[in-house]
């Protein structure tokens, strides 16, 4: 019977949203959603692009649904608030776009600095949020920084009070391996999101993300206090990208224009049809990038030819932390959709952690990130649609050596050059073998050059 009911709520949910009406839900989806109606902690490591924004975004209309069948529950509960402790803004704002296409139904805050006589502190930062609104807990969803849940005497304040421990039902860590990658120097409030379970007594704690091999999925279910949670396990493997790694030769400027210069021609050559392609440089290098870009293209880097001289309408751009919040928005907004004039984008971390932008070709990293879990992340943002996609690797000695933020992991997969580098990602992220028919030559460089099928001329 519980069963029953809750497949009733979830068609109810489903109609109930304008952005998911027509989708049909994957299997690990419906469980996840299941865990939660049924009121279970869940931990949910699902591969890129799978879509687990959308397991938390049917929530309030699945639980209102559930309360609203259940005549033992007071009235005050009917409005169920779901809690999102996201990353980044760009993140959140993507988040925004697709639960407010019907009316205004999330909220934001974030945190910053103010200084005054008392010297440096954390606030709360409520712009663009009705008040009102917001202490009444009437938002169906609230998007939040753990900063701003944890380090500001706002925040804390609002998330204590009584309203919103009755309505808070379910509190979603997204990209959750974030908790182990940032808790302990770069961003600390990560490893104190524990702190939730007590503030939140009656919320399903949800935590999210894409990557995580045993040991990270006990980490994370420790620092965040999960009672028992509910476990789904996807298969990680993205059939669809094929893997390579390059050994860059020479010095240090020479191997980036070596490297550039083709795509830059290419982009020339091509421009609106230049597959979407993300380049993940060390910061001082986007500038590089870029300059030697606006070099080779000249007039021709803006499209249509007779465009303003603006940058929505330049086909190349650069994304990281020191550029404005208006041109990381315009970015995006671009690669979000399906008339994208953006085509190769210069990019440090900072870009696509969890925004859906289905249509990305390849990513391209010159240097190694500091781990092959921040690598799978990265290269998984490649062929969310399901299209054929790549990741290039561009590395030296110098990238690998001992005295880099690299880790030992990354270091090994630079230096394999007798298996498939597939299985070596899949393995060390402990999800066994790939589990897709034999790809032969498109899996990865290394299988290509084993694969003797008709179609690889090499053989």
């Amino acid at each position: 019977m519980e069963v029953f009911d809750f497949l009733q709520c979830l068609h109810f949910a489903v109609n109930d949203s304008n952005y998911y009406s027509s989708v049909i839900l994957k299997p690990k989806q419906v469980l996840c959603l299941e865990a939660v109606y049924l009121g279970k902690d869940l931990l949910a490591i699902l591969p890129t692009g799978y879509g687990k924004s959308i397991i938390f975004h049917l929530l309030p209309s699945l639980l209102s649904e559930k309360n609203r069948r259940s005549s033992s529950l007071p009235q005050q509960v009917l409005s169920p608030v779901v809690v999102v402790i996201s990353p980044l803004n760009s993140l959140m704002n993507d988040q925004l776009r697709r639960i407010n296409t019907r009316r205004d139904r999330a909220a934001v805050l974030s945190s910053r600095k103010l200084t005054d006589q008392a010297g440096e502190h954390t606030v709360l930062d409520k712009t663009n949020i009705d008040d009102s609104r917001l202490k009444n807990a009437s938002y169906e969803f609230i998007f939040a920084h753990p900063e701003a849940c944890l380090s500001t005497k706002q925040g804390v304040a609002l998330f204590q009070s009584d309203v919103y421990k009755r309505a808070v039902l379910a509190v979603v860590i997204d990209e959750a391996h974030c908790i182990l990658e940032w808790g302990s120097e770069f961003r600390t409030d990560y490893s104190q999101l524990g702190m939730l379970s007590a503030f939140f007594p009656n919320a399903s704690l949800i935590a999210l993300t894409a990557t995580a091999n045993k040991f990270d999925r006990t980490k994370i279910k420790e620092s965040l206090n999960m009672k028992n949670p509910f476990e789904v396990i996807g298969d990680a493997d993205r059939p669809n990208i094929f893997y390579s790694k390059v050994f860059r030769q020479g010095e240090e400027i020479t191997s980036y224009e070596s490297i550039l210069m083709p795509i830059a021609e290419k982009l020339l050559k091509l421009n609106l049809t230049y597959p979407i392609t993300i380049l993940y440089l060390p910061l001082k290098w986007c500038g590089f990038a870029y300059k030697l870009f606006d070099s080779i293209l000249g007039k021709e880097q803006y499209f249509p030819p007779d465009a303003d001289h603006i940058p929505e309408n330049r086909l190349f751009a650069q994304y990281h932390a020191p550029q404005t919040l208006a041109m990381k928005e315009m970015i995006l907004c671009q690669l979000t959709s399906s008339s994208s004039t953006v085509r190769v984008v210069f990019a440090t971390v900072a870009i696509g952690m969890g925004v859906d932008i289905p249509s990305i070709r390849e990513i391209i990293h010159v240097g190694p990130p500091s781990s092959v879990q921040q690598y799978f992340q990265e290269t998984g943002r490649a062929g969310r649609d399901g299209l054929a996609s790549k990741a290039v690797l561009y590395y030296n000695n110098r990238d690998i050596s001992k005295n880099r933020h690299v880790g030992e992991d990354m270091r090994s997969y630079c230096r394999i050059e007798d298996q498939c580098l597939r299985s070596f990602l899949l393995k060390y992220l402990q999800c066994g073998e790939p589990s897709h028919e034999y790809l032969g030559h498109r899996c990865c460089s290394f299988c290509s050059m084993q694969c003797l099928c008709p179609d690889c001329d090499q053989h």
